[in-house]
């Protein structure tokens, strides 16, 4: 972003880079009001370009991959029960990212999923309540341009003085050879992460001779929150627990026998000035600083709106009346446009009908822009193959099933069709930017069709938007046909995004076969080749809960046993397990296949 401000300036940053998306459906309902008087927000600088940036790189921004969860009131489930419905979207891998767990200890007992190492349920529920959680996508981390007095990197301009830096040595052990010692310098922002670029890719959105400032560093107790969230007990016990959540920051879903459904933002946020953070910062001016925190009492949350469900798909978390500034980018809102028209719709909500809805393959972004793009594609030009290429896509669903073969005509097309849009602009190996949104490419091609960025300007020629989409439809048949041949199966979306599991460390071998079945980044159900659902869960709050899951791979992480992979297939068929909740040592279930009983 700070790139494109140097070679763009303002005003084209403000029109395609907007601090509000073109279309969105917020997770706190738009028009909510606000149960808080807001404290004073720091006032912004009137000069923001101050910082050098001819040592700034950076990544393209991946979109659409993310996480869902909900939770319905009983006003719309059969049972008149709540139900809440969560699955996290990470990278899939074998051995799992997650366990399950049950934790009963004397003072509760909680089923779920845990992270190696975390004393606690993660994602699950209790006897009285239920939890899960979806990225925010907060801005928490800001790069502030240091100005050292000389190499010695002792002292720093801040505030017209020299202010003394502190050094810490980093001893990094490598097996098979000597250890490596890293001084790191700090400033009062944050280390200095780089002086000298290493040549790992990992490196490459970092600027060097900047320092980080970033809410992990602060002291925090997420232990502590998640340890109260696992033996809460109503509403008061949820809010109260997240007052101790810092990071990650994660939109919390819950429900409660109690009949209580509620979602918060929960997080440390800085008290910063509106856009604070969205370009480098000056690391001399104070005024750059952050000013506290969003009092955690203000951050988005609500507790059971009118429309008798809450949800949450990582994108806006308010409308823009929330007056504080969270971020200025969220993620697109397509999955949460379509979880929210289903459950508006829905009615006498079961198990099932929640279980089905995670694996809707239903594309809105297809709804939004396919009759536009039909529109142009001129079939006088095309040949016997394409013509029949375009017959598929005119009656496509806008699903991507996994057999469908007009959603991998789709994708293809959407991903060159933004290609060809962005990339004479915004790919520079000199000066490494990032392409719009899609939200605002999307407001582009619908409402701006003879905006100046469809245009090449590597090219002598004007190109246009329908030749752009002409050559993106093209493009498409193309690489399926240089792929797979001729118009068949073989083009099935499944067979083209070829989903899959990798072992965690890479191990060939150890993985799994390519899986077929459907979704994509955009839906429900945001599975690509290598990142989706790592944890499907829905809970009922009866009296006792009733709770449903599965994960991609198995409970062991040892390649020889048969529960190293044997949920894979449930998971890809979208079924779910029940969880056998147990309420005392003594519970019997066929399920049970040992007993272990450690003593002193």
């Amino acid at each position: 972003m700070s790139n494109i401000l140097k070679k763009f300036g303002k005003n084209v940053v403000q029109d395609i880079f907007p601090d509000y998306p073109f279309k969105e459906d917020p997770i706190i309902p738009t028009g909510t009001k606000w149960d808080f008087s807001p404290i004073p927000i720091p006032s912004a600088p009137s000069i923001i370009e101050k910082v050098d940036l001819n040592n700034v790189k950076t990544k393209e921004k991946i979109e659409g991959v993310g996480s869902n969860n909900w939770a319905l009131g009983g006003q719309k489930t059969a049972s008149g029960n709540p139900i809440l419905a969560n699955d996290p979207h990470l990278m899939l891998t074998l051995p799992s990212l997650w366990y399950q767990i049950q934790l009963h200890t004397p003072h509760g007992n909680s089923y779920g999923v845990s992270l190696p190492g975390a004393p606690g349920i993660i994602i699950g529920f209790n006897e009285k309540i239920a939890w899960g959680v979806t990225n925010v996508g907060a801005d928490v981390l800001d790069f502030y341009q240091i100005k050292f007095k000389d190499n010695s990197h002792q002292e720093y301009w801040y505030n017209n003085e020299w202010k003394s830096t502190t050094i810490r040595l980093e001893s990094i052990k490598v097996r098979g050879s000597s250890s490596v010692t890293d001084t790191v310098y700090y400033t009062h922002h944050g280390p200095i992460v780089y002086f000298n670029k290493p040549s790992h890719n990992l490196s490459d959105n970092v600027p060097i001779a900047s320092a980080l400032r970033w809410v992990v560093h602060d002291e925090s107790n997420e232990l502590l929150a998640f340890y109260l969230l696992n033996n809460g007990k109503n509403y008061q016990d949820y809010r109260y627990a997240l007052k101790f959540y810092s990071a990650p920051a994660q939109n919390f879903v819950f429900a409660s026998t109690d009949k209580d459904i509620a979602i918060t933002a929960a997080g440390k946020f800085p008290l910063k000035w509106k856009n604070q953070g969205k370009f480098i910062l000056d690391g001399s001016d104070s005024i750059n600083d952050w000013h506290g925190r969003i009092p955690p009492e203000h951050n988005p949350h609500v507790r059971n709106p009118k429309r008798n469900f809450v949800s949450s798909a990582n994108q806006s978390p308010t409308d823009q009346t929330y007056p504080y500034y969270i971020n200025w980018e969220f993620e697109p809102y397509e999955r949460g446009k379509r979880i929210n028209e289903l459950l508006s719709k829905m009615q006498s909500a079961t198990v099932d009908s929640i279980r089905l809805m995670q694996i809707d393959n239903y594309s809105v972004l297809a709804e939004n822009l396919l009759p536009t793009l039909l529109s142009q594609i001129n079939t006088s030009n095309l040949n016997q193959e394409k013509v029949k290429a375009y017959n598929i896509l005119t009656n496509w669903n806008k699903r991507y099933n996994a057999n469908e073969i007009g959603a991998s005509i789709f994708d293809i097309m959407i991903e060159r069709l933004f290609y060809n849009i962005w990339d004479d602009e915004f790919s520079n190996k000199a000066t490494p930017m990032r392409y719009p949104s899609r939200d605002r490419t999307v407001e582009l091609i619908l409402n701006e069709p003879k905006a100046v960025w469809f245009d090449n300007i590597k090219t002598v020629e004007k190109e246009t938007l329908y030749q752009l989409i002409n050559q993106s439809f093209e493009f498409s048949v193309d690489s399926l046909q240089n792929r797979f041949g001729e118009i068949s199966e073989n083009w099935s979306w499944a067979n083209c995004k070829q989903t899959h599991l990798s072992h965690m460390a890479q191990i060939p071998g150890l993985g799994s076969e390519n899986l077929y079945i459907g979704g994509a980044k955009g839906t429900i159900n945001s599975l690509n080749g290598f990142h989706g659902p790592s944890w499907r869960m829905v809970v009922e709050l009866d009296k006792l809960p009733e709770g449903y899951g599965v994960y991609p791979g198995g409970q062991s992480g040892n390649p020889g046993s048969r529960f190293y992979d044997n949920m894979i297939d449930t998971w890809a068929n979208g079924q779910l397990y029940k969880l056998l909740f147990l309420n005392s040592e003594k519970d019997y279930s066929d399920k049970i296949i040992k007993r272990l009983t450690i003593s002193k």
